[in-house]
């Protein structure tokens, strides 16, 4: 342990670099795949912006109980699907899977593709119903 402390004083530039880099790392995945908000930020999007809600969950799974108004898109398909249904690329969309940890990879295939302001729920439908928020059937 000693040789570590020596080694970390005779090398401080080093260290701070590499917590430099391991900050910009974490900061640059936090922001991959758009936007995550929490759901008192979505049902504001839904009033105030007119938002689509995207559910990316299976079928099943969409039609036990979903957000009032939200769409069933398959994730392998959803730039397509969403061109498809006209929707212009600066819309105001909100990514929801079970538990927020799937829609990250669909909203940077969607960032890519020219869509300008994607949304994810922080948590997915599960935090949804953890607020006591209300679902469709």
């Amino acid at each position: 342990m000693d040789t570590f402390l020596l080694f970390a004083t005779q090398n401080i530039l080093v260290f701070i670099l590499l917590a430099f880099c391991l900050l910009a790392l974490f900061i640059y995945e936090g922001k991959k795949g758009g936007k995550k908000i929490d759901p008192g930020e979505v049902t504001r999007l839904i009033n105030k912006e007119s938002a689509v809600i995207v559910d990316l969950r299976p079928s099943e799974e969409f039609s036990s109980g979903h957000i009032a108004g939200s769409l069933n898109i398959s994730p392998q398909k959803a730039e397509q699907q969403l061109s498809s249904l006209k929707h212009p690329k600066d819309v105001v969309l909100i990514l929801v899977c079970k538990t927020g940890s799937s829609s990250k990879g669909v909203g940077g295939t969607l960032l890519k593709s020219g869509y300008s302001q994607v949304n994810l729920l922080r948590g997915g439908m599960m935090s949804w119903q953890n607020s006591g928020l209300p679902l469709a059937r």
